[in-house]
This record gives C-alpha cells, sequence and structure tokens, in this order.
C-alpha cells in the first residue's frame, strides 16, 4: 500500500532548489538566519508579517500548490454553512448519504469526525491520488472502515473527499468549487488559478489549491483573527473555534490546524515524519510544535514543506512555498523564537 509520501517523492523529485534576495521593512530587522533557512531546501518564496506590515521577505508573488494546506479552506466552507444553519457538525452523513444506509459502522460517522480525522475510514492516498479519477466522491464513499468512528486519528485524503462529497450535496444546484471561490476564498482576497480536480472537474478537499505567497499570508491573518475570537471576512469566530476543535484522539489537531498547546509537558515533533502510520493518543498528547513558542502557534501544514505559521496573539504570520522531502520545522522555528 502506498503511503502520503511515496505519492510526494514521485511529485517532488528534482524540485529542490534554493531562493535569495530577502528584502525587509526599515522598522524591523528579521533574524539573521531565517533568509538561509526559509529558503533552502527547495525553497520558492517566504514572507514574514506582523499584522498587515511585511518584515521579510523573498519572492512575495511566488505560488504553486499549497498541498495539505488546502484542508483549511475546507473548513471555513463548513463554517460558512454552518453558520447558515445549512449543516451541523454532528449530524450523521449516513442522512445525507443513501449509499451508507444499512451499515452500521459508517452511519455513526459525522462532520466533525471528518474534520478531525477520526472517522474511521482508511486513509485512501492510492485509492484517490494514483490516477484521474472520473468521480473522486464515489471512490470516497466506498472506502473502507478500518477504526471505530471517533476513535482514532489516521491522517488521510478520505476525509477530505467525504468531506466534499457532504457539502456538494448540502450545496444543491451551487457547485462546491463555486461555493468556496466565491463565499470563502473571494472574502480574502484569495484564487486559485489551478486546482487538482476529477474528471468532472470537481475539486479535491485534501489538496490541490494553488497561491501565492502572499495570498498564504492572507489567509494566515485572516485566521489570526478568528483564533483571537474576532470577526474575519464574514467568518464568525466562534462557529470556526468548533470547526477546529480537536478531539481525544489527537488533542493537537483539528479543522486544518495543528496546535502547540502542549509546550510545558510535550515533546517537539517533525509533524511530517509521524503522520503516516497510525499513533496512539497517548503520543499525540504529549506532543507539540515547539517548546521555544507559546502555546498560541498554529501552523497550516502541506507536504514537502509549505507552510503557514501564525502567532494571532502577537499577530504574527510567516509562510512558505517550497518542495523537499528533507523539509524540517525545527531549525525554521528556533530562528523565528
Amino acid at each position: 500500500m502506498w503511503t502520503r509520501r511515496d505519492w510526494l517523492k514521485l511529485s517532488t523529485a528534482g524540485l529542490a532548489g534554493s531562493v535569495s534576495g530577502c528584502v525587509s521593512t526599515p522598522h524591523r530587522e528579521p533574524p539573521r538566519m531565517l533568509p538561509g533557512i526559509a529558503a533552502g531546501y527547495g525553497g520558492k518564496g517566504w514572507a514574514l508579517w506582523e499584522g498587515r506590515s511585511r518584515i521579510a521577505e523573498s519572492n512575495l508573488f511566488a505560488s504553486g500548490p499549497i498541498l495539505s494546506i488546502t484542508k483549511t479552506l475546507a473548513g471555513l466552507a463548513v463554517t460558512r454553512l454552518v453558520s447558515k444553519g445549512a449543516m451541523s457538525l454532528d449530524e450523521r452523513l449516513v442522512d445525507t448519504f443513501p449509499e451508507w444506509k444499512g451499515d452500521a459502522v459508517k452511519s455513526r460517522i459525522t462532520p466533525r469526525m471528518l474534520l478531525q480525522q477520526t472517522s474511521g475510514l482508511e486513509a485512501g492516498s492510492s485509492a484517490l491520488y494514483h490516477r484521474p479519477l472520473a468521480d473522486k466522491g464515489r471512490v470516497a464513499l466506498s472506502l473502507r472502515v478500518v477504526d471505530a468512528p471517533g476513535s482514532q486519528f489516521r491522517y488521510g485524503a478520505s476525509h477530505w473527499e467525504v468531506l466534499a462529497e457532504f457539502l456538494q450535496r448540502k450545496l444543491g444546484d451551487e457547485t462546491l468549487e463555486q461555493f468556496i471561490a466565491g463565499k470563502v476564498m473571494r472574502p480574502i482576497g484569495l484564487r486559485s488559478p489551478k486546482w487538482r480536480s476529477d474528471l468532472k472537474g470537481r475539486c479535491f478537499l485534501s489538496t490541490g489549491a494553488e497561491l501565492r505567497v502572499e495570498d498564504l499570508g492572507k489567509l494566515g491573518r485572516t485566521l489570526a483573527k478568528l483564533l483571537r475570537g474576532e470577526s474575519a471576512d464574514g467568518f464568525d469566530p466562534g462557529i470556526y473555534s468548533d470547526v477546529t476543535k480537536s478531539s481525544a484522539a489527537n488533542p493537537i489537531y483539528g479543522g486544518g490546524l495543528w496546535r502547540n498547546l502542549r509546550v510545558s509537558s510535550g515533546r517537539a515533533i517533525e509533524i511530517e515524519e509521524v503522520l503516516d502510520a497510525p499513533r496512539a493518543s497517548s503520543f499525540w498528547s504529549g506532543a507539540c510544535l515547539s517548546k521555544q513558542h507559546p502555546a498560541d502557534l498554529v501552523a497550516l501544514v502541506g507536504s514537502a514543506g509549505q507552510r503557514v505559521f501564525i502567532w494571532p496573539e502577537k499577530d504574527q504570520v510567516f509562510a512558505r512555498l517550497g518542495r523537499s522531502p528533507q523539509w524540517k520545522d525545527g531549525p525554521l522555528l528556533e530562528v523565528l523564537a
């Protein structure tokens, strides 16, 4: 069985490189080691903001696939639909999916479990990513359940493509692609010129959007406001907090966000190194992103080094595009501490 990282190696081979040309604003000096670390390992561009002011940057308008950071857009789409009363986080998916009627296990799955990646479904990387699909929603709904719903954090595309099918059926005549473009991205000032899709033109929610470094900064600033409990671009912060709520199976993940909650007692992990094999809840409850940063640090993680780091209380955002399986967050977070 091929894993997420196996597919990544095929798509990133030969893309490593580096960029230079840090430009900083005169009112603040960026960390001295930041340009070299941020631009290494296939870096295409990066920037650091405080509020709306850029402290440092390199290739601000570099663009490319944001991979699993796409999941964050899915969380915002759910926030919109919950706000409209079109869905709830704890309704049964089987009430929308007649294909699941008669399946006692799948009948227990809820949208919240999909957002927490605890639905019990197999990861689904091979089935969903290995070839062009005529209908990814049909494939996602047919995936096996391998864990009791709600019991195990299992990272994978399955949860998000089932979520995409659920959201599409809730929307009716409006396509999910139209909804995300108009109700999620446009208010933030985002646009994805390309997006991985199936042969029906249905975009993947697990991966596939393309943005610029500047766009990732806009996304990060919107999320920083929501994480501080402030309304932002028409999104309700209370609902967003519920959408991104973590689970007992993995207390540091929810709705596309990775949180630094266990700073005092946890051990720092490299997220991409620990995703493929399912791990016990005790592993995740003892993990943090960095011992050197406050507990409010949040990370958006895309494979091979796509990153957004958010410090809501300091109103700081760091964004990076670049692809290399050798990328590690530790050195970057050390210089940003």
